[in-house]
């Protein structure tokens, strides 16, 4: 038979574990809370867009190269979309504009639009309009977040498959974008807002790590107009030369080595694309 004393210490035990518990509890509300701040809570940078003059065909381009399987919109404007492994290609249509890469986006996780979207304004970082409003940078340039998993809308639906052949070659996800800037340093300071700091000043360039993916930037050269320059999709067995020589071989513009040791390529709007190893 249990005396006073140990009945007591008996009750005081569980009280003790209780109140832990209610604790943990708060703490792990707290977590969650903390969880909604800067830098984004991201897994990588994910789709692009693209206006361009004729979305099919801009589609049927990359999908040539990537994924024959071509998808659209269920319903009308006409926008087409090609996949590049896990991340993808989302084609618009202007016709009085020179064609550009729209915007980037970046997957967040453990908060909402709401909450991204408070946060980045209450940083001071401008942002467009309505629920799925894109963060703009000091040149215009334009980031949209959007949660995980991500991938394509349900919106989306296959369209035609271009061709029963296999793709040029087999893409794996993003390696990483490239923004030429006005201000070097004003656009960095943006970014360090939403990315966290910089991992690497090289040759003129300030590189963020964005979860696997990287984004770039680089001060535009005089009298070039700033903008997203080019998109760097990894590929399975990247060999450089023989990237090159597959690229030619279908009469793509295959672009100078340069200094990263990709194969750049402009398109059929005469926009720059870029392919890397899995390294």
């Amino acid at each position: 038979m249990m005396d006073e004393t140990a009945e007591v210490n008996v009750v005081n035990r569980r009280a003790v574990l209780r109140w832990l518990g209610a604790g943990a509890a708060a703490f792990a509300v707290a977590g969650e809370t903390e969880a909604a701040q800067l830098p984004l809570n991201t897994t990588g940078l994910e789709h692009y867009g693209m206006t361009v003059p004729d979305p099919e065909a801009s589609a049927k381009f990359y999908g040539r190269i990537f994924d024959p399987q071509l998808f659209q919109e269920r319903d009308p404007p006409p926008r087409f979309y090609a996949r590049l492994g896990s991340a993808y290609l989302a084609f618009g249509m202007k016709t009085d504009v020179p064609p550009f890469i729209d915007h980037f986006c970046a997957l967040t996780q453990g908060y909402g639009q709401g909450e991204v979207r408070k946060l980045l304004e209450e940083a001071g970082v401008t942002m467009g309009a309505g629920a799925l409003g894109m963060a703009t940078d000091p040149d215009g340039l334009r980031l949209q977040t959007l949660g995980v998993p991500g991938g394509l809308a349900r919106t989306i639906i296959p369209a035609s498959r271009i061709t029963t052949d296999d793709a040029l070659f087999q893409a794996i996800g993003t390696d990483h974008v490239l923004l030429r800037v006005s201000n070097l340093e004003k656009s960095t300071a943006h970014y360090r807002k939403i990315f966290g700091m910089e991992t690497s000043h090289a040759r003129n360039r300030v590189w963020f790590t964005v979860a696997k993916t990287k984004l770039g930037l680089e001060a535009a050269p005089a009298g070039e107009k700033p903008s997203i320059h080019h998109i760097c999709i990894r590929v399975a067995g990247f060999e450089r030369k023989k990237a090159a020589e597959k690229l030619k071989g279908i009469k793509v513009e295959v672009l100078p080595q340069d200094d990263l040791g990709l194969v750049r390529f402009r398109d059929l709007n005469g926009l720059v694309f870029a392919m890397t190893g899995e390294g």
